[in-house]
């Protein structure tokens, strides 16, 4: 039996990547973000969609007075394993399955939404953070 051997493979340790804007991002802190066609974070495509992660910092947000905006081109660090705190866009209960929405928030996953993680903190209404085991666990049937 022949055994075999990883030494080019490339093994990223880290909860969070550094990656490239693809659309200007309001207020992009705590938002979940999933990747466009050209592989860019974006806030995901409509309710229910895949997402690769939760933006963790916005150093280089503009401050339009009202917002911070990230531009498209700029960098964002974003945690895409572990436990960390997203945006609710709705009441949430410790223990729901939770899925990311169009605007970045997280409410809870239906039929057909894919299952981007369980919530470990409660939120009582939209706008509060909560505190998300990001687990990418499918689809929820």
């Amino acid at each position: 039996m022949s055994q075999k051997q990883y030494l080019t493979a490339f093994i990223h340790n880290s909860a969070s990547i550094r990656d490239v804007v693809g659309a200007d991002i309001t207020d992009a802190p705590h938002k979940a973000v999933a990747y466009n066609e050209d592989g860019k974070l974006v806030l995901p495509a409509a309710d229910g969609d895949p997402a690769v992660g939760v933006v963790l910092s916005d150093a280089a947000g503009y401050d339009t007075g009202a917002a911070l905006v990230t531009k498209a081109g700029m960098e964002l660090d974003v945690l895409i394993k572990d436990i960390g705190l997203v945006e609710a866009g709705e009441a949430i209960a410790k223990g729901d399955l939770l899925t990311a929405s169009a605007a970045g928030t997280v409410q809870k996953a239906v039929s057909g939404n894919f299952i981007f993680g369980v919530a470990m903190t409660a939120a009582q209404e939209a706008g509060e953070l909560v505190q998300i085991q990001i687990t990418k666990s499918g689809y929820q049937k």
